[in-house]
């Protein structure tokens, strides 16, 4: 989710277009810590770094033998550009297999996103998993920007603001979301490979949180492909409502994974999408479900910012 609000002081707040930092949280007090903005943020937040930001706040206050399991997001407003986001954890509770958190961001406006979030020691149980679908290798695929080139300079601008400013790799397989809609080609969900731009180390919140912030790109775009439309056309725009995500075995987030994604159900201004996570060997490993706002602009009415 890309949500727009006014540019505001940045506070002294670091800027960073690296991931790892973005998921290196500073600890302001106990059960407390400030989360940096990415380095070109100049006029749009993204609610998957603060997602992925709550995320790591609260796997800061659990014993390292407990590994993140689910996350469960409500945005509840737009967060300023550059401003000082702090997350507050509260611990709920601390039983013998599982611990749960509550995550509170906050900037000077108030809160900005609720999360509860659940950690799990693992245990030895009935396996069975989702197969992944049969797409050509990230190699085998060429970079993103490569279908940008010549593709005019409206869709130019959509690469630089909406990939460009973003500290990962992608791979699509098949065109991208305003390649197909500008030709009016509808489609029943996307499937891209994905992976951080710098390593990110052994620590496995490291990966999960990174994940979280790779899993909201092009989520809720997922539910206008039906309909041959995109953001950025200025025919509607969108807004995440809330975010979850399931993780189901380790996996590195520095290396390619495939990003499924496609949407069950649009209706009454709202687009339910989904997502599944599979790393190369084929093996599923987080899930993902978002609901967003998806509200049609009449065609007299003026530009407004795309949300993707």
């Amino acid at each position: 989710m890309i949500v727009t609000h006014p540019a505001s002081d940045s506070g002294g707040v670091a800027l960073t277009s690296a991931l790892r930092p973005l998921l290196e949280l500073e600890a302001i007090q106990e059960d407390v810590f400030r989360g940096r903005s990415r380095e070109n943020e100049s006029t749009r937040t993204f609610g998957g770094l603060f997602a992925a930001q709550a995320l790591v706040a609260a796997g800061r206050t659990v014993t390292d033998d407990r590994a993140a399991h689910s996350l469960h997001i409500v945005f509840l407003r737009p967060g300023a550009v550059g401003a000082t986001t702090e997350y507050t954890v509260e611990k709920l509770r601390d039983g013998r297999g599982f611990s749960s958190r509550r995550v509170v961001a906050a900037q000077a406006g108030g809160d900005i996103l609720h999360a509860s979030v659940s950690f799990h020691v693992g245990e030895d149980g009935y396996e069975h998993t989702l197969r992944p679908p049969t797409v050509p290798d990230p190699d085998e695929l060429p970079p993103a920007a490569s279908w940008f080139t010549t593709a005019g300079a409206e869709v130019d601008d959509w690469y630089n603001t909406y990939l460009g400013s973003h500290p990962v790799d992608l791979r699509f397989v098949g065109e991208p979301p305003p390649l197909s809609a500008r030709r009016g080609r509808p489609s029943t969900g996307l499937q891209v490979w994905i992976r951080s731009r710098d390593p990110l180390g052994d620590d496995p919140l490291t990966h999960a949180s990174a994940v979280t912030y790779a899993s909201d790109l092009f989520l809720l775009a997922s539910a206008l492909l039906p309909h041959g439309q995109a953001f950025g056309t200025g025919s509607v725009v969108g807004a995440s409502l809330d975010h979850s995500m399931w993780f189901h075995r380790p996996f590195r987030a520095d290396d390619w994974l495939l990003f499924d994604k496609g949407s069950p159900w649009a209706g009454s201004g709202r687009g339910l999408t989904n997502g599944s996570v599979f790393d190369r060997s084929g093996q599923l490993v987080a899930s993902v479900i978002q609901e967003g706002l998806l509200r049609r602009v009449p065609a007299a009415a003026p530009q407004q910012q795309p949300v993707v």
